[in-house]
């Protein structure tokens, strides 16, 4: 058994950035549980500096190269020459057997370790087949910087433990080293994607539900319970992978971020939100997601997407077929009756994106190790779908490209045992200036072909955002709408009960206050005697007020207090009215019947139907039956009531 010693000294924020920045060219990988849902995913990385061994891993075996001079003198170690004999290309070990017995070699520790990436075709790591199609490349580490779950940096470094063999062997190795038998570690003049050849997506808009509504005939017809289907989008890039990389893991932390050089001329990096395996000891948890909204701006929309995402029952039942097949798949590896569903549906915000999370736990059978929890969710059905043997079929006959990358795995696995994989999504695969991004969601008979659509553009935002090809998102909820051209207000407060915040929305808009002011903005409960004939906006119980006032039905009813209500503006809004906002309903009354009276229109309405700004629109009048100024309010609806009172303010 290799017996290598542990060098660990405590690392800086600068070199953990020069580590990364020279993975742009030398092999190498990142790995970091990076945000999540707290408490479940446990906070780390791994970042590799130096790799000695290179397992480049295929459906027939596994081929191995040494990468410094460390390696050369591992690979002539009496016990990983015995493992190249049993475990040849070719011949009776399949790959997942051959990766296993190689970890086996080495003394159990929690620093000696293959990290690297896994292709969708994974899956057949555990079959004897002889067609030799490339899977992935796992690299052994030789130095690399772990971070902890308190965001402390340390650097390890592996050294030759006292065995004398392994000593003479590194002594052989400098001498070949010397002689220039090391490989050039350069991926600069690796094989890589032709120039010339413009880049192009999967389908035009609308292509990809087009597919979707072949594979909903499938969902009814050949016995699937679910099916994932993915399309690629392809875009001219100019930004080092490495660079983008860092500004998708700064403003897009997610529970697997990755970054990985295979050596080939390709960078593949991505912000992934399924940690798919954590195997620690015998423990073994796994984090199924499905369901994605847009995750909105500020925390009201914020707010909003997760109770959209998890009001959805399309996503709802998906998420569950998902988990109930994944248990399936981990339940021959795991010990019976220790598998439980520990949280359900639980919501995950990323920079622009929401999705539901459920966690399942169980305890490893005897015998049993991580290498087989890998290869039986590898092409999981997240990404597939149930079963996975018609899944795949489908798969193959309708996606229009290879899946290569999507839907693989990143892995790292310890001698020890302890294992991380995440499902390679929201990834770029970037070769010869062109980004590759794949992207798709889980179907079930009932999807929606347009909004599957939306879903899987929406996916792929957060990747083309960094590498400037869209605008960045603002999350911030205190954005002022333009306040030029706004009129002086006069602000009425007859005993409202939020009397002071309307008057700091006002200011926030940029409006100013004068005592003088002919147009006037009034709240609370005046008395119908004091109401103004003209220039004015009422808001709330004075809308009401008003309305009474005009000859309008309104009658007293429950109060609906801090109530969240949708609203659509109306053909008779002026075109410079936001098309729909988000406000709170303050108000003890109601307009009882809808009819409108003599000279007045309705500008804006609910979701069910019933007014929320009536206008008159000769004597600049405007009643607002919701709060605009409530913290349950959009910006669209403050804008809402920044125009309302430049319409009252004219003539």
């Amino acid at each position: 058994m290799i017996c290598l010693t542990v060098e660990r000294t405590p690392a800086c924020e600068q070199a953990v950035r020069a580590a990364l920045a020279s993975l742009e060219d030398l092999p190498g990988a990142y790995l970091g549980v990076d945000a999540g849902v707290a408490g479940l995913h446990p906070l780390q990385a791994l970042l590799t500096t130096r790799t000695a061994l290179a397992l480049e891993v295929f459906s027939d075996g596994v081929q191995v190269q040494a990468q410094t001079r460390l390696g050369l003198a591992l690979l002539q170690s009496p016990e990983l020459a015995a493992w190249q004999t049993r475990a040849p290309r070719g011949g009776d070990l399949t790959a997942l057997q051959a990766l296993r017995e190689f970890l086996r070699c080495f003394a159990p520790s929690p620093d000696v370790m293959l990290v690297g990436a896994l292709n969708f075709e994974a899956h057949r790591l555990a079959k004897p087949e002889g067609d030799g199609r490339y899977l992935g490349t796992l690299y052994l580490v030789e130095s690399c910087l772990r971070r902890d779950a308190s965001g402390l940096w340390a650097a390890v470094q592996l050294l030759p433990g006292s065995g004398q063999v392994l000593g003479q062997s590194l002594g052989l190795a400098l001498g070949l080293a010397l002689a220039g038998d090391l490989p050039d570690l350069s991926s600069s003049q690796a094989r890589s994607m032709d120039p010339a050849v413009e880049p192009c997506d999967d389908h035009p808009p609308g292509g990809y539900a087009d597919m979707v509504r072949g594979a909903l005939q499938a969902l009814r017809d050949e016995g699937l319970v679910s099916l994932t289907l993915s399309q690629s989008y392809r875009r001219r890039v100019e930004m080092r992978a490495v660079d983008a990389f860092e500004r998708l893991r700064s403003v897009n932390p997610a529970p697997a971020c990755f970054f990985f050089n295979g050596g080939q001329g390709e960078r593949l990096f991505g912000a992934s939100p399924d940690l798919q395996l954590v195997v620690q000891g015998r423990r073994v948890q796994t984090f199924p997601v499905c369901g994605t909204v847009a995750r909105g701006n500020g925390p009201l929309d914020e707010a909003q997407a997760v109770k959209d995402l998890l009001n959805e029952s399309v996503d709802a039942a998906a998420l569950a077929v998902c988990t109930d097949a994944l248990r399936n798949d981990l339940a021959p590896w795991c010990e019976p009756g220790t598998m439980k569903l520990v949280d359900r549906r639980r919501p995950m915000t990323l920079a622009t994106v929401v999705h539901a999370v459920d966690h399942l736990q169980a305890q490893l059978l005897p015998g049993s190790d991580a290498w087989d929890l890998m290869a039986a969710t590898a092409a999981p059905v997240m990404v597939t779908g149930t079963p996975r043997a018609k899944a795949l079929q489908a798969i193959g006959a309708l996606e229009v490209s290879p899946r290569r990358w999507y839907g693989g795995l990143m892995v790292q696995v310890s001698s020890d045992g302890d294992a991380l994989a995440a499902t390679i999504l929201r990834a770029a695969a970037v070769c010869n200036g062109v980004a590759e991004v794949r992207a798709g969601g889980d179907l079930l008979a009932d999807s929606s072909p347009e909004r599957e659509e939306q879903e899987s553009r929406l996916k792929t935002q957060s990747l083309w955002r960094a590498f400037g090809l869209v605008p960045a998102v603002d999350h911030s909820a205190d954005k002022k709408p333009d306040g030029a051209g706004l009129p002086s207000v006069r602000l009425v407060d007859a005993q409202d009960p939020f009397g002071a915040s309307m008057k700091a929305c006002l200011l926030g808009l940029g409006i100013t206050l004068e005592g003088s002011a002919a147009c006037a903005l009034w709240v609370g409960m005046p008395d119908n005697g004091d109401l103004p004939e003209r220039h004015a906006v009422m808001v709330g119980n004075a809308a009401y007020r008003m309305l009474r006032h005009e000859g309008f039905p309104v009658r007293e009813t429950l109060p609906e207090n801090g109530r969240q209500i949708q609203c659509r503006s109306l053909p008779a809004a002026p075109g410079s009215w936001p098309a729909s906002f988000q406000s709170a309903r303050y108000a003890r009354y109601e307009v009882a019947e809808n009819a409108p009276m003599a000279g007045w229109q309705v500008w804006a309405e609910d979701a069910n139907g019933s007014p929320v700004v009536w206008v008159q629109p000769h004597r600049r009048l405007v009643c607002i039956g919701c709060r605009p100024d409530s913290l349950m309010s959009d910006e669209a609806a403050r804008r809402v009531l920044a125009l309302a009172l430049c319409h009252a303010a004219l003539g």
